[in-house]
C-alpha cells in the first residue's frame, strides 16, 4: 500500500485520514492538554472555526501552511472541532459540518491532482499518485486508463457503493458505459465520488460520547458555535415565501408550508443531496407561491453538487419559459406515490395538495392573530 507522506504540512489538509491520525496518537497530545492547555489554544481556536466556516459557508478553508508548528496547530483542530460538533449533539450540525470538511478536501483534491498542468512527467506522476493514494485509503479499487491521466476505471460494486446519494441523472448506472464490470470515469468525476466516501467517514462516528464534564469544561467554544448556528437559522428562515391571499397582498410565512416541502427545503439548506423528484415538487411549489426564479436558484446553492446552469435550466423549464406552460407542484397522492410524503400532520389528512394545505394554514394563522388581537 503507497504511503502518505508523513509531514504535518501535507497530513493537516486531510485530517481525516488514517495517518493523519496516527499522527496524531504519535505526538502524546492528551486529551486534558488539548481541551486546557494554552499551548494548545490557537488548535482550540482554529477548531472552532472549521464548525463557524461550516455554518456560514458551507466550506471550510484551507490555510497557507508555513511552519510545521502550524501544521500541527491545524491537525489537532480537527479532532477538537469533532469535540464540539459532539457535544453541541445538533443532528443537521454535524451533516453539515461533515459535509464542510468533505467539500474542503474535495477542492484541495481536484488543486493537487490538477497540478499535472504544469507539463512535467514528474507533475504528472504526482497527480497519479495523490489519486491512488486516496483510493486505496478508501478501499475504492481503481486505475488510470492506459495512457491517460484524466480518465480511470472503477468496478461496478464500487461505484454504486459511493454514488448512492448522488442523485443527478448522470451518475445512474444506466447513464454510464460499462465493460468487464468496470465503469469509466473522468479524474475529476472520480475526485466527486472520493468526496462522498469522506464525508461518509467523517460523519460515521459523530457525535462522539463525550464526557458531561468535558463538554462543560469547553463551553465557552460551544456557546459561540450555537450562537452561530442561531442566528444562521434565523436567517434562512426569515427568507420570505410569498402567497397572495384574499386581499391581494402577498403574505410570506414559511411557517405555513407543508411537512414535505419544509422537509425538502431544511436538507437542501443543510446541503443534504435531495432526490430528483423531491426538487421538482419543490421548485414548483414555489415558483407557485411566487418566488422568483433568482429566489429558487439560491435555495439550491447549498446543494454539494450546485451547477449554477444546470439548475437554472431546470427552475426556467419547471416555470415553463421554454414551453410556456408552467408546472404545478404534485398533489399529496403523487408526493406519497414517490416517497416524498413525511411527518404528516391533522391538516395533511384535509387537503390532497400541498398547495391547499398552505392556503389552509395561512388563512388559520391569520384568523388565529386576529383573535388574539380582539
Amino acid at each position: 500500500m503507497t504511503e502518505w507522506h508523513a509531514e504535518p504540512a501535507h497530513l493537516c489538509l486531510y485530517p481525516f485520514l488514517s495517518a493523519a491520525s496516527k499522527r496524531v496518537e504519535e505526538s502524546e497530545v492528551t486529551l486534558e492538554n488539548l481541551i486546557s492547555s494554552a499551548v494548545f489554544e490557537r488548535a482550540r481556536l482554529r477548531g472552532k472555526s472549521r464548525i463557524t466556516e461550516a455554518i456560514k459557508e458551507g466550506t471550510i478553508r484551507k490555510p497557507v501552511i508555513i511552519s510545521d508548528a502550524q501544521a500541527e496547530m491545524e491537525l489537532l483542530s480537527y479532532p477538537f472541532a469533532r469535540i464540539l460538533v459532539s457535544c453541541i449533539g445538533d443532528e443537521r450540525l454535524v451533516r453539515r459540518y461533515a459535509l464542510s470538511e468533505a467539500k474542503a478536501a474535495h477542492g484541495k483534491l481536484l488543486e493537487e491532482s490538477d497540478s499535472r498542468r504544469g507539463g512535467s512527467r514528474a507533475s504528472a506522476s504526482a497527480s497519479a499518485n495523490i489519486i491512488y493514494r486516496m483510493s486505496e485509503e478508501f478501499g475504492i479499487r481503481m486505475d488510470f486508463l492506459a495512457g491517460e491521466h484524466q480518465q480511470v476505471q472503477v468496478p461496478f460494486v464500487d461505484y454504486l457503493r459511493l454514488t448512492t446519494n448522488l442523485r443527478d441523472k448522470r451518475w445512474k448506472l444506466v447513464n454510464r458505459g460499462l465493460g468487464k464490470g468496470k465503469l469509466k470515469l473522468r479524474k475529476a468525476e472520480f475526485v466527486r465520488i472520493v468526496q462522498e466516501a469522506i464525508y461518509e467517514r467523517i460523519k460515521k462516528d459523530l457525535p462522539l460520547d463525550v464526557p458531561e464534564d468535558i463538554c462543560k469544561a469547553i463551553s465557552r467554544y460551544t456557546e459561540d458555535i450555537k450562537h452561530e448556528l442561531e442566528e444562521m437559522r434565523k436567517k434562512l428562515g426569515a427568507a420570505g415565501y410569498g402567497f397572495e391571499s384574499d386581499s391581494g397582498a402577498i403574505v410570506k410565512d414559511p411557517s405555513c408550508f407543508p411537512p414535505c416541502i419544509s422537509y425538502v427545503l431544511s436538507n437542501l439548506k443543510e446541503g443534504v443531496n435531495v432526490p430528483h423528484g423531491a426538487r421538482f415538487a419543490v421548485t414548483a411549489f414555489l415558483l407557485n407561491i411566487g418566488l422568483s426564479e433568482e429566489e429558487i436558484i439560491g435555495i439550491y446553492r447549498h446543494s454539494p453538487d450546485f451547477d449554477e446552469e444546470r439548475t437554472r435550466y431546470q427552475v426556467e423549464h419547471i416555470a415553463g419559459d421554454k414551453s410556456g406552460i408552467p408546472y404545478t407542484a404534485p398533489s399529496c397522492d403523487t408526493m406519497r406515490t414517490y416517497g416524498n410524503c413525511v411527518e404528516t400532520d391533522e391538516i395533511c389528512e384535509k387537503v390532497s395538495h400541498p398547495l391547499n394545505y398552505y392556503k389552509f394554514k395561512l388563512k388559520l394563522k391569520q384568523k388565529q392573530e386576529q383573535e388574539q388581537k380582539k
